[in-house]
């Protein structure tokens, strides 16, 4: 396994392969870095400067209610941007991806609904998971939205798969008391695409 050097990053820094290996303690397994490797930039890539962590993620989402990044992963032309070109963001307190009620997939959205009232959405460039965490000291559930986007190329089933295991990793992090518990990406129902 080769280390690049990212010039003017004041060091070495791992790139690749590597990075996705080291990055968001560990969300990121053979198949989704497999997957990745396909994108022009995957050498570029690396983890952002910042410290960032499912933790650091959870305490600003407790304590400032609003949103927080668990992991920012960079590639050459994205160091400028929020989101990075991969990026793991978890967001407190907004409502379902879609009605409860939706029967239908639309445009380039593809909706799923998972066990226990949990929701799954992919678009392009993003895949998005809702889920409801009931905890001892809250009245109510407090519903958190993970959402990873990606200028990467990954299909929709390797995008969920390091977004399932992160949310597991907030969920655990939140000590949610519910059932928390995300389906194979592979085995994943999408409502049918809505016809023109």
């Amino acid at each position: 396994m080769a280390v690049l050097v990212c010039a003017g990053c004041g060091g070495t820094k791992p790139h690749g392969e590597a990075a996705l290996k080291s990055a968001c303690e560990g969300v990121f397994d053979t198949k989704t870095i497999t997957e990745a490797r396909k994108g022009e930039n995957f050498d570029d890539l690396h983890v952002a400067d910042g410290a960032r962590s499912h933790a650091s993620a959870v305490k600003t989402m407790l304590d400032e209610d609003h949103a927080a990044y668990a992991c920012i992963i960079d590639d050459k032309d994205s160091s400028k941007s929020d989101a990075g070109a991969l990026s793991i963001k978890f967001i407190p307190g907004l409502g379902p991806l879609f009605s409860p009620n939706e029967t239908q997939s639309y445009g380039g959205y593809r909706a799923s609904k998972l066990d226990n009232g949990m929701q799954a959405g992919a678009e392009p460039n993003t895949v998005s998971v809702y889920f409801q965490c009931k905890t001892k000291d809250r009245m109510r559930p407090l519903s958190v939205t993970g959402t990873l986007y990606s200028d990467v190329y990954m299909d929709f089933e390797v995008r969920f798969r390091p977004l399932f295991r992160s949310s597991l990793k907030v969920a655990k992090l939140l000590k949610c008391e519910n059932d928390i518990k995300f389906p194979d990406p592979a085995k994943m129902k999408y409502l049918p695409l809505k016809k023109n």
